[in-house]
């Protein structure tokens, strides 16, 4: 039986979180996805990961900050410190992805998002748009209580007649950190990156960026 988390740090230095993220991404998630294209040559189903959750026990790695435990069904924060992750993925998928956020419809909603300690945005994807590997992961965090060109978007974004679901473009089979919105295109903070070496039989993640410390968005064209 898995009981509720009361800590409200996970008890490992960064170059251990470093080293359990990779890890993760090895045994789990890779090992998914490898499961999921062999079967999908018997069923022709898509290899659509549950990337929603992978990428809320990948943030909780990287950042050190644990969920708030099985009985929360994603209602509220999805970190302890009052972190939100927004998961988008490009594996196995027809349609675009997009880190989506509803319910934008009030400005009481839109404070409460601003108002969030940090904002996760995690991608999956590959490095090219028609293959199924190299896989790469990517983590960005926005801090929005301080972020002003983070914050502009936002508000120019819910200045229009919307339909009050917010979304980001990420910068799927791309290199970078553009997103895109009709308030404005931003380059967001990476903290993370790791992306599949191709080495025959074996799942082997390299991880090409660690920054915890990533500094602030910047409004690009």
């Amino acid at each position: 039986m898995v009981t509720a988390m009361t800590i409200d740090r996970l008890p490992y230095d960064e170059a251990t979180r470093s080293a359990l993220a990779k890890s993760f991404i090895e045994n789990v998630v890779l090992a998914q996805y490898h499961q999921l294209t062999d079967w999908q040559k018997v069923t022709h189903q898509s290899a659509q990961l549950d990337s929603g959750y992978l990428g809320q026990h990948l943030v909780s790695i990287i950042a050190g900050i644990p969920g708030r435990g099985a009985g929360s069904r994603g209602k509220g924060h999805d970190l302890v410190d009052g972190s939100e992750i927004k998961t988008a993925s490009a594996l196995g998928g027809i349609d675009t992805p997009r880190w989506n956020h509803s319910r934008f419809g009030t400005k009481a909603n839109v404070d409460a998002y601003l108002n969030s300690k940090y904002i996760y945005f995690v991608l999956f994807d590959t490095v090219d748009r028609h293959r199924e590997i190299p896989l790469r992961l990517r983590v960005w965090r926005v801090e929005p209580q301080l972020d002003r060109a983070f914050q502009q978007v936002v508000l120019n974004w819910a200045a229009q007649k919307t339909s009050g679901n917010f979304q980001l473009q990420p910068p799927r089979w791309q290199s970078g950190s553009r997103v895109t919105n009709l308030g404005g295109n931003l380059e967001l903070p990476m903290i993370f990156e790791a992306v599949q070496r191709e080495i025959e039989g074996v799942d082997f993640m390299d991880i090409v960026t660690w920054n915890l410390r990533p500094g602030q968005s910047r409004a690009v064209d």
